[in-house]
């Protein structure tokens, strides 16, 4: 009988070990490690670039100065090719959305009234612009579109003038350097990740009064002329 109990004991000691509860230490979850976007690069770039030139036509018109005031009515201003280089930066603080840039260009140009027309005007146009412009783009790792607007200075050369007019005739040439204004938008698409391609439309204004002086020193009529063109370019960048 003794024995009996001991039984029962020993097996009511072994079912409390095995159903009894269990504290199981809580396992902490593995630590993931969270990717953390590194911060964008400041990128300065230089480009140089080719350019076509698409004016607007806007008539001529002199005066001042014993000149009486006349308009070349039928004024062709024709375009031509041109060079042009800009150098920027899209600081990365501002994410490498906006950006400053700097840029020279130049093209010539021909001033024209159609044959027949009096006054009559034919002269030959070189121009050249420094521009300051404020840029914002879409980052992409292949193609970035972009837009801007910009302002500065343009220097307007006429050579070979010869104009016909009531008050007399006027040759020689002339120079004026007037405030420019330009909006432009362009695309530029990677090769690699430090050179690109781009083109880019330019929108292009100024004012031009030119003084004319005869050979001894006295002044002579104003030339003016509201220029506006359209500009197409084409070139390579390089980033750094």
């Amino acid at each position: 009988m003794k024995t009996v109990w001991l039984l029962i004991v020993v097996g009511l000691m072994c079912s409390s070990e095995f159903l009894g509860p269990q504290v199981v230490a809580a396992q902490e979850p593995p630590s993931a490690d969270i990717p953390t976007k590194e911060p964008r690069k400041t990128e300065a770039y230089f480009a140089p670039y080719l350019l076509g030139t698409f004016p607007i036509d806007k008539n001529l018109s002199i005066g001042g100065n014993g000149f009486s005031n006349e308009t070349f009515r039928g004024t062709n201003i024709q375009g031509s090719g041109g060079a042009g280089l800009k150098a920027g930066v899209y600081p990365g603080a501002m994410g490498g959305v906006l950006g400053l840039e700097g840029e020279f260009f130049g093209h010539g140009g021909k001033l024209k009234t159609s044959g027949g027309a009096f006054p009559s005007a034919d002269a030959n146009l070189l121009v050249l612009n420094w521009m300051v412009n404020i840029l914002a783009r879409y980052p992409g790792e292949i193609l970035q579109p972009y837009v801007g607007a910009g302002a500065g200075a343009s220097l307007a050369h006429l050579r070979d003038i010869n104009f016909q007019t009531n008050s007399g005739a006027l040759t020689g040439k002339a120079g004026d350097v007037a405030f420019a204004y330009q909006f432009l938008a362009g695309m530029r698409a990677y090769v690699n990740k430090k050179v690109y391609v781009f083109g880019e439309y330019k929108y292009f204004g100024s004012a031009y009064d030119w003084k004319s002086e005869s050979s001894s020193g006295v002044s002579g009529p104003t030339t003016s002329l509201t220029f506006r063109t359209h500009i197409v370019a084409l070139g390579l960048g390089v980033t750094f």
